[in-house]
């Protein structure tokens, strides 16, 4: 087993002990609240702010998860150089709305390898690995299973697709245990 696998399997361990801080929490939350709320034209240069690796786990399952995807109950994201990402997000479809989801699918283990793509105030995650439920799969073969599951629907998703960034940030980039946020 190589390194990457044997990390892959280790980091659900690891992140059951993983210390979060909650004031780091607080202190990312209330700058991307701080940005969102700025009134005016667009500045000639962008300003930048850094944040570690722990300030964006901390606030991705302290304030993000909580607000935004109740579903997942865990994410830890690993930083590397070159926008290089790993991690792993836990996930569990519970209540009404996930009753046709097949129960061997409502508890999702889900590690990740892949490079973010960041341009014009949007980024989308390029996946190289993914290891769901301790088996590893090719990204794209699932993004075939996500799109043909999405029945009834106009325009379908893909685990690719581009998303907007929060309110106020142009750009991000990823560098080892850090991120850094252009506004």
């Amino acid at each position: 087993m190589n390194r990457l696998g044997l990390l892959l399997l280790l980091m659900p361990l690891w992140l059951s002990t993983q210390d979060l801080s909650l004031e780091k929490a607080k202190r990312m939350d209330g700058f991307l609240n701080r940005i969102a709320q700025r009134r005016g034209g667009e500045a000639l240069f962008l300003k930048k702010v850094v944040f570690s690796e722990h300030d964006l786990n901390s606030y991705l399952n302290l304030v993000y998860i909580k607000k935004y995807t109740p579903e997942v109950t865990l994410i830890h994201i690993n930083l590397e150089d070159k926008n290089e990402i790993g991690g792993n997000c836990k996930i569990k479809l519970l209540g009404k709305a996930y009753e046709q989801v097949p129960n061997f699918l409502r508890d999702i283990d889900v590690s990740f390898v892949g490079i973010v793509d960041c341009t014009s105030n949007r980024m989308r995650v390029l996946f190289r690995k993914l290891v769901i439920n301790g088996t590893a799969y090719n990204p794209e073969v699932i993004d075939e299973f996500f799109q043909t599951a999405q029945i009834n629907v106009k325009v379908k998703k893909s685990l690719f697709d581009w998303f907007t960034l929060l309110p106020g940030l142009k750009q991000i980039a990823i560098e080892e245990d850090k991120i850094v946020c252009f506004y």
